[in-house]
């Protein structure tokens, strides 16, 4: 049976390498490096709804979704600046020779049109639709709504209410705060100290008008 101790290991560990994926996908400059995320996403999405763990499963969903744009955003880029051959592309017409095609990429046209597609979908609503509870995001999905913006929220609104959903799909409440606190470095825990009493009070006015 799982101690608290190894169940704040093993919730902080996920939470560790969720962070480090989406880092890594915003500072890849390569195609065939955000495509290499994508691709393990995918296998941990698929492994995951085998095992029927949707936590984990909307995780790797969210991770791969952010890859495909990211792919998209470089495929856009690697063509306007001619990084990238087309089709129909002559060697002979003075074209270097080792611009890679999407084939050499491991990518179909279908995929590189989707991701350009989802590459184009605006910041605030694929955030939105990552963090929207009713629906599981997917690539075609989105970019069907891509032209249908829905109603402006405000960046903060839509930040507390993704960490409020963050704070619920992790079972944060299920782990005994003094296991946690005591997990916790002698800063992170003058922090805690310092910060909690703001928070409280914060959340204490939200659920009045809630």
């Amino acid at each position: 049976m799982s101690t608290p101790e190894k169940v704040l290991e093993q919730h902080s560990a996920a939470i560790v390498r969720y962070d480090a994926m989406c880092r890594a996908i915003q500072v890849c400059h390569s195609v065939d490096e955000v495509k290499a995320i994508r691709d393990k996403a995918l296998a941990l999405e698929v492994y995951a709804a085998q095992a029927m763990n949707t936590d984990a499963e909307r995780k790797a969903c969210e991770i791969r979704l952010r890859a495909e744009r990211r792919a998209g955003q470089l495929l856009k880029e690697t063509k306007k600046n001619g990084q990238r051959a087309k089709a129909g592309d002559n060697p002979r017409g003075g074209r270097v020779l080792n611009t890679p095609k999407l084939a050499d990429l491991g990518i179909s046209a279908d995929q590189s049109s989707k991701w350009q597609a989802l590459a184009e979908v605006p910041e605030e609503q694929f955030e939105r639709a990552l963090r929207d509870p009713t629906t599981k995001p997917s690539t075609t999905r989105l970019i069907q709504k891509k032209n249908d913006p829905g109603p402006r929220i405000d960046p903060s609104a839509l930040w507390i209410w993704g960490q409020l959903r963050e704070f619920e799909s992790e079972r944060i409440c299920q782990h005994r705060p003094s296991v946690l606190f005591e997990a916790m470095t002698d800063t992170m825990q003058d922090d805690v100290r310092r910060i909690t009493p703001v928070v409280i009070g914060w959340l204490t006015e939200l659920q009045e008008i809630a």
